[in-house]
């Protein structure tokens, strides 16, 4: 009655296909915050952030355009409902210290040093709070702490030790990033906002998942409870210089002269087509005759998240922000 043995094979195979792809979405997705916006970490990264009842470190990597300012209160509004978490409030370097080594026996914390929320600590004061996290450990058997550090550009040393492996380091790189349309279109059906698929293909278009532009058609949504107005107001993004500039500095590729350099001679060389990482190292190259300084500039910009990946291990840098930096041209 279902069919014939090839298309009952068939179904089951598709039906197990089904499955995995939509295990990836849940665990790609991401919660709301409170008002509703979307959170700047998937489910995959708040569980690792989290940990499993053990000592780890965790830095985070990410920028104004990419939610970092939003990562401490991700984490509190997520842990902060389930029994037995605990975040302890952490001002000067001696309460994280004290925090880093204190804790009661099966108590689950999670003690974070924001660098990204106040960025007014000493140039040197996220390198050490990484140091500290490795070598101060609960005295008491039993007690387990999940240290997060969150850190945005202006610590481009620490992400340069992470990424690169430079330097020897238990801590762990967590780099936010931005949506892709299944991300925008779970969100927007929780929300029942932009989730026809016309208005989602046009949300993706004009924020090119950055949950910076994300969070502002949000808050657009809100204030003129309209989807397609909203839109429009975003849409001024790639005629209007000012907003322009603005959003690039969110993305962090003018945090470093270095950075901003290498980002330009990718985009004069490449445009619009795609490109492997090879190809983009030795494009920096060409430009700052230094290899192993182009092959750290391209690494870095793709924790900045500047790429599109193509299904290939292709890569394309991303429309909006390749538009908005021609356009301080």
């Amino acid at each position: 009655m279902i069919g014939t043995s090839h298309e009952v094979d068939a179904r089951l195979l598709r039906a197990e296909r089904d499955c995995e792809l939509q295990e990836s979405i849940v665990q790609e997705g991401r919660p709301e915050l409170p008002d509703n916006r979307p959170a700047p970490l998937t489910v995959t990264q708040l569980d690792d952030l989290l940990g499993e009842r053990s000592n780890q470190t965790r830095v985070v990597l990410g920028t104004t355009a990419t939610g970092v300012r939003d990562v401490g209160d991700t984490l509190r509004a997520i842990a902060g409902r389930i029994v037995d978490w605990t975040l302890p409030p952490i001002g000067k370097p001696g309460v994280y210290k004290q925090q880093l080594v204190g804790g009661l026996p099966r108590q689950r914390r999670v003690v974070i040093s924001d660098f990204a929320r106040y960025p007014d600590a000493r140039p040197e004061a996220p390198r050490q709070a990484v140091d500290w996290a490795e070598t101060l450990l609960p005295t008491t058997p039993g007690v387990t702490r999940a240290v997060v550090i969150v850190t945005d550009p202006t610590q481009l040393g620490l992400w340069r030790r992470l990424l690169t492996g430079s330097e020897p380091t238990s801590a762990a790189p967590v780099v936010l990033r931005r949506h892709d349309r299944r991300t925008l279109r779970g969100w927007a059906q929780r929300v029942e906002r932009f989730h026809t698929e016309d208005r989602l293909d046009r949300l993706h278009e004009l924020t090119g998942g950055w949950p910076l532009l994300v969070d502002r058609a949000h808050r657009l949504h809100g204030e003129l409870g309209d989807a397609a107005l909203a839109l429009d107001r975003l849409a001024g993004l790639r005629t209007d210089r000012a907003e322009a500039r603005a959003f690039v500095e969110a993305t962090g590729v003018y945090a470093d002269p270095l950075l901003a350099t290498g980002y330009r001679a990718l985009a004069e060389e490449f445009k619009e087509d795609p490109f492997d990482l090879e190809s983009a190292v030795t494009a920096v190259a060409v430009r700052n005759e230094d290899e192993e300084e182009a092959r750290w500039i391209v690494t870095c910009l793709e924790a900045l998240q500047v790429f599109d990946r193509e299904e290939t291990p292709l890569l394309r840098l991303e429309p909006l922000l390749r538009e908005c930096v021609a356009l301080q041209s």
